[in-house]
Order: structure tokens, then C-alpha cells, then sequence
């Protein structure tokens, strides 16, 4: 089985951790830079958005090959 999510999932993905992370008790700076990042260099279609969709499809796919079961088993007397 393969996951592959689209660049706008991804950053649909990306904004709601972020909007989590703003709500958060933290200083004005902290949120004013997470919304800087945001809006400025993780747009939709962005090299880094781009980048953060192969590794994230990437991931998961490790993940799920890590899960699989081997169609090879050992006897359990040996």
C-alpha cells in the first residue's frame, strides 16, 4: 500500500500544527515569527513546502514498510 499526500494537503497539514502551536502561551516575538515562517516561506508550491511533502510521503512510507509483515517465519523452536 502507498500514502502519497499532495503539496496542499501537506500544507493544509502544516497550517493546523502551526495555528496549534500560535495558540500557545507564547511571547508575542515567538508567535509573530511562526507566523513570518508561515506566510513567508512556507507557501503552498514553495521549494519548502515541496521538500516538507516528499519527506513527510517519504516517512510514512518507511513507516509503513517497517509494519509489513515478513512473509518469511522463523519456527519457534529453533
Amino acid at each position: 500500500m502507498k500514502v502519497q499526500f499532495s503539496d496542499e494537503e501537506c500544507h493544509r497539514m502544516f497550517e493546523a500544527v502551526i495555528d496549534q502551536l500560535v495558540a500557545l502561551d507564547l511571547s508575542k516575538a515567538d508567535r509573530a515569527t511562526l507566523r513570518r515562517w508561515r506566510s513567508d516561506d512556507m507557501t503552498p508550491g514553495s521549494p519548502l513546502m515541496q521538500r516538507l511533502a516528499l519527506r513527510l510521503n517519504e516517512e510514512i512510507q518507511i513507516s509503513h514498510n517497517r509494519t509489513e509483515v515478513s512473509p518469511i517465519k522463523k519456527p519457534d523452536w529453533v
